[in-house]
């Protein structure tokens, strides 16, 4: 649009004088107050415009912003200068954008890209309300439980796609990856949960990279990316909440953080999203085009005086039903009567183990039993911390755990053997044992040994994680597994924890009438 003193060209366009006047005397009042606001801020006159004009189609073709991937993160102000959401958006704005560009590379797979994106902006909240509050009295994952339904939006979502079947490797490889995003409510080393979830993704990732090794190098930047977006999260926490989410001990109580942070105004609120352009920054003002809603309402009048408004009908005050005069007797009782109140669901309880707890020692068979166990029973029994710890004061002696749910135990001290029989959820720490480490029929097991565990014997097993703490114990472990999955093992290499998968997948082949079997290439 170009004001001169005599019309208002627009486009190809030119409005006369008189029907211009109100315009321009509004435009040159809204000038002249800009001009006030700058010279009072201090911010310097804008550079003098040229008269050029530019066809539409010509500016718009040569001036067509590239595509911006923009993290819709909520309440940038709230973080101030914390430096662990500044490396988080640093983070999120490197490697996760660059994963999602990835996925928008591969076709058939771009709606993937916004989904991943979405998922670890909604950390965001979560890391910017700890850096500003204490850590709240109850546990972590009720405590975040609100905080975190966007992310979990986002993943139900990416697990919901419908995608061509060549597409599975991909779909599950991000769903076992994105399982790192609990991370903020481990207890401990969170960092070892992030490189466990990509140990059961990297199954896949593994599985595409062999399809399409030499084939489409785009496939191999896919996996590439994925696992530096991962890498780039655990380098995150190590720096910044390296044995668990960082809190602030001397910020408002959890609860009042919430608060605050939740009636404080939202950018997204405030500047509309779009997928092309970022939100206004200070000192630029965004007006509408005047001149095109002119153009536009002008190609709407006829010779014969209709108008864009021509053929709409009059609403006469006898058709405004709302009015008070037009309430009948009826519905105002109506309006009054109460709402019917929905039945409260009453939350299902656990169903408790069969048996009555047990901790105790027996005589017979120097054994130490602990039986149908709960992290409800253990705290209730007043034990420390709740931990069951047991001492050893006879090597002979064995340690027995079955039917236990969520029950850590800590062993000090050498002793015979250690037993987990239909245990889930249970971690337990020891020294030194002389003879064998078995599990049966159990489900999320951590075992971590300080010391020296010659054998281990897994069967039927369920997501194990074993722990080996000591240098002196990697020439001496030998692990049996039989119908098992999710096996994992850390130990110790150079100065750092490696964790690495135990091989569920072999290839079996007949030579010289035996069978032979090998590890599957996906583990090499």
């Amino acid at each position: 649009m170009v004001l001169d003193a005599h019309s208002i060209t627009i486009d190809t366009m030119t409005i006369p004088d008189a029907a211009c006047d109100p315009l321009r005397d509004l435009l040159k009042d809204v000038l002249s107050r800009l001009a006030t606001l700058e010279t009072k801020v201090g911010l310097p006159p804008p550079p003098p415009s040229t008269t050029t004009s530019v066809k539409p189609s010509e500016s718009t073709a040569s001036n067509k912003p590239a595509p911006v991937r923009a993290l819709s993160i909520r309440s940038l102000k709230e973080a101030g200068d914390d430096p662990s959401v500044k490396a988080y958006d640093d983070f999120c704005k490197e490697a996760v954008v660059n994963f999602a560009d990835a996925c928008d590379d591969l076709k058939g797979l771009e709606s993937m890209g916004s989904f991943v994106v979405a998922a670890f902006d909604g950390l965001r909240s979560i890391i910017t309300l700890a850096s500003k509050s204490k850590k709240p009295e109850e546990d972590l994952p009720a405590a975040f439980a609100p905080l975190m339904q966007p992310t979990l939006d986002a993943l139900k979502k990416i697990r919901d796609l419908k995608l061509d079947r060549a597409f599975d490797p991909h779909q599950k490889a991000v769903s076992e990856a994105l399982g790192c995003v609990s991370w903020v409510a481990a207890p401990m080393r969170p960092a070892t949960l992030v490189r466990d979830t990509f140990g059961s993704a990297e199954y896949w990732t593994n599985r595409i990279r062999k399809d399409f090794r030499g084939k489409d190098e785009k496939q191999i930047e896919f996996c590439d990316a994925l696992k530096k977006m991962i890498d780039g999260l655990i380098a995150y926490i190590d720096d910044y909440h390296k044995t668990g989410l960082t809190f602030n001990p001397k910020g408002l109580s959890f609860k009042e953080t919430l608060i605050r942070m939740s009636d404080e105004p939202d950018d997204e609120d405030q500047y509309p999203k779009t997928p092309t352009s970022k939100r206004p920054t200070l000192g630029v003002t965004a007006t509408p085009n005047m001149a095109g809603l002119i153009g536009e309402l002008s190609k709407k009048r006829t010779e014969d005086g209709n108008s864009a408004a021509t053929g709409l009908k009059h609403v006469s005050k006898d058709m405004q039903t709302w009015r008070k005069e037009f309430k009948k007797e009826g519905d105002e009782a109506s309006a009054a009567a109460p709402k019917p109140v929905a039945p409260q669901k009453i939350p299902q309880k656990k169903k408790p183990l069969k048996g009555l707890p047990v901790f105790e020692y027996q005589d017979r068979g120097f054994k130490w039993v602990i039986e149908n166990h709960t992290s409800e029973s253990v705290l209730r029994e007043s034990h420390e911390n709740g931990v069951l710890t047991i001492n050893i004061v006879d090597p002979k002696q064995q340690v027995y755990l079955y039917n236990c749910d969520g029950v850590t135990v800590k062993v000090t001290g050498k002793f015979k053997s250690l037993a987990l029989d239909q245990c889930t959820k249970c971690s337990v720490f020891y020294d030194d044992l002389i003879s064998s480490t078995e599990v049966v029929n159990c489900q999320r097991i951590q075992l971590q040994v300080n010391g020296i565990s010659p054998v281990f014997t897994i069967d039927k097993t369920t997501n194990i994680t074993v722990y080996l703490m000591s240098k002196e114990v990697l020439d001496l472990a030998v692990f049996t597994t039989s119908l098992s999955s999710e096996m994992n093992v850390s130990f110790p290499d150079g100065d750092d924890q490696k964790e690495v998968a135990i091989p569920e997948q072999f290839v079996h082949k007949i030579v010289a009438g035996r069978i032979k079997s090998e590890v599957s290439d996906l583990y090499h």
